[in-house]
């Protein structure tokens, strides 16, 4: 043994069990990442450098021989020799004791960073990543092992580049499932390159002839480039077992050590996948998803609003229907005080001049005024409670449909209409009366001559409700203003989604086109549309606003070409 490997040994390694002749070392690692969460774990072995590392990612069904083959490649990285008496192995941090015997042993991601400083061939660092199998029989395993390995290539743990994606699989297995192309192709799509032209077939169990498995991969149209018969049996078999067949096991063990040597060769020469890139690309499909998913959401909160307008409406109208049925005009005549007269119109058949004075009247008004005002408060405070008895009947009578729907309210009978009338005698009397002038009224909205007018000593008033129906129709029309707030409301958001749609097209667009510069793969944007609407087909509001989407889209893209 050289002093090299005696130090390795001495500085790196402790006895594991001993195999007839052959004393197992295990190599004791030091954890450069461990990712618990996410179980990825990077190690070292041997002192850390700037050199480039050449990484193997190794795949394959539960009990290929992943990890076996992992420990064959560190004992050729290590020149170990047939007539030694030692091989080495590296330390499992990923079993797991509770685990069934028939489950997958490898729990964990784990990349093995070999340094050059060791004396490994073609003096490079080497990563050897060892993953859990395919087709493992626990419920969900499979996806996990799929979202540990995304993680993987998409999260910087020094890795960044991948020579290899070596495909481990026996040398007689006759057949792949569709299961495992499909967890292959989910693999194989993470990278977003076509990792075919660094995929090698790595045929485990091998001895002389061809693999049975060649055949079977190539038939199931997976890409690769190379393959090799990792045989891996002499590893661990000691000479002191097979006295008589030392001549076989020396021999099978050079055949091992030539492949693997051809393996490593072959290796300084792939073109190598940057991961740097398959992260950013990652990233950015990741974003995209996210993008899609805002889309729907959207595109849902604006189905439920458009949904609720519609509603809304639909009550608003009933509440406005019931609201015109509540208001029926009526006209009501009330006697005016002595000394005064209004103008009728005939033909409007309503009071256009109030409270034209009579002649020598001055005294009628001081004596209405205090009588009737007086009234008019009681009776106003009787039957509403508010205070102002006669402003309040005025503002009811003259002050349009709300304030005689209040003046009601406030004082209905004979005290409102005497208050009414003599208040209005002081306040709104009129000493020039052109009762015969041709002049047009002009007044309260009548648009006839003065001369079609009647002098007359009954004041005619028009009133809009029927003052027991009045807390009815107040709270219907509050109703109604509430229903119009709430679709006031639900428009401006509904206007704000549409325009939250408008970015949302734009973003869509950069990420594709993003995908597209990093990716092999070219996205076509209506082809993603499709796809959406067709898991939307059952519900045609959401189908109709992204077909509205994807036109958007069309056109953002056919403006930005003419640019």
């Amino acid at each position: 043994m050289d002093a090299r490997r005696r130090n390795f040994i001495r500085n790196h390694c402790t006895v594991k069990r001993n195999i007839g002749e052959l004393t197992i070392y295990e190599i004791n690692t030091k954890v450069v990442y461990r990712d618990k969460d996410n179980k990825i774990q990077v190690v070292s072995i041997g002192p850390a450098n700037e050199v480039p590392i050449k990484a193997v990612l190794l795949l394959g069904e539960t009990g290929a021989g992943k990890t076996h083959a992992i420990n064959t490649m560190i004992n050729y990285l290590l020149h170990v020799r047939f007539e030694d008496d030692f091989r080495f192995q590296l330390k499992d941090y990923v079993s797991s004791d509770n685990l069934r015997q028939i489950d997958s042993q490898t729990e964990y991601i784990t990349a093995y960073i070999i340094s050059r400083h060791l004396g490994v061939p073609f003096d490079c660092n080497y990563a050897l990543i060892d993953s859990p199998g395919f087709g493992d029989t626990r419920e969900n395993h499979e996806r996990a092992t799929i979202e540990r390995l995304t993680h993987f290539l998409t999260t910087d743990y020094g890795i960044d580049y991948l020579d290899c994606v070596g495909l481990v699989a026996k040398s007689n297995q006759n057949r792949i499932s569709n299961h495992q192309l499909q967890m292959l192709k989910e693999f194989t799509s993470v990278l977003g390159s076509d990792i075919g032209v660094i995929t090698q077939l790595l045929a485990t169990h091998a001895s002389d002839g061809l693999p049975l498995v060649l055949d079977v991969v190539k038939n199931a149209k997976v890409q690769f480039q190379n393959w090799y018969a990792f045989d891996n049996w002499p590893l661990y078999i000691s000479k002191d077992d097979n006295v008589h067949q030392e001549g076989y096991l020396e021999y099978r063990w050079r055949k091992m050590q030539e492949e693997q040597g051809r393996f490593f060769k072959d290796l300084q020469n792939v073109h190598q996948i940057s991961l740097k890139r398959t992260r950013e690309l990652l990233q950015e499909k990741q974003s995209f998803e996210k993008t899609k998913s805002t889309l729907m959401n959207n595109i849902k909160m604006s189905v439920v609003l458009k949904n609720k307008i519609v509603y809304l409406n639909k009550n608003l109208k009933k509440s406005t229907e019931l609201v015109n049925n509540l208001e029926e005009v009526s006209w009501v005549k009330c006697t005016i005080p002595r000394g005064y007269h209004v103008h009728n119109c005939d033909i409007c058949q309503k009071t256009c001049r109030e409270m034209c004075e009579n002649p020598k009247n001055i005294a009628a008004a001081f004596a209405g005024t205090g009588a009737g005002v007086g009234t008019a408060t009681v009776a106003g405070l009787a039957s509403a409670g508010i205070a102002g008895g006669v402003g309040g009947a005025e503002v009811g009578a003259l002050g349009g449909p709300v304030g005689a729907i209040i003046g009601l309210s406030i004082g209905a009978g004979i005290g409102l209409i005497s208050g009414l009338s003599t208040g209005l005698a002081i306040r709104k009397a009129t000493k020039n009366c052109l009762a015969h002038s041709r002049e047009v009224c002009h007044k309260n909205g009548c648009r006839h001559e003065l001369k079609d007018h009647v002098v007359d000593t009954e004041y005619v008033w028009r009133i809009k409700i029927d003052p027991s129906k009045i807390d009815t129709y107040f709270l219907v029309l509050e109703e109604s203003s509430q229903l119009k707030k709430q679709i006031t409301d639900n428009e401006k958001t509904l206007k704000d989604l549409q325009e939250k749609r408008n970015i949302l097209a734009e973003d869509f667009m950069k990420h594709i086109e993003k995908i597209n510069e990093l990716g092999t793969e070219q996205t076509n944007p209506d082809l993603i549309i499709s796809e959406i609407i067709l898991g939307e087909r059952e519900n045609f509001q959401h189908v109709e606003l992204l077909k509205e989407f994807n036109k958007k889209l069309s056109d953002d893209y056919t403006a930005g070409k003419r640019e």
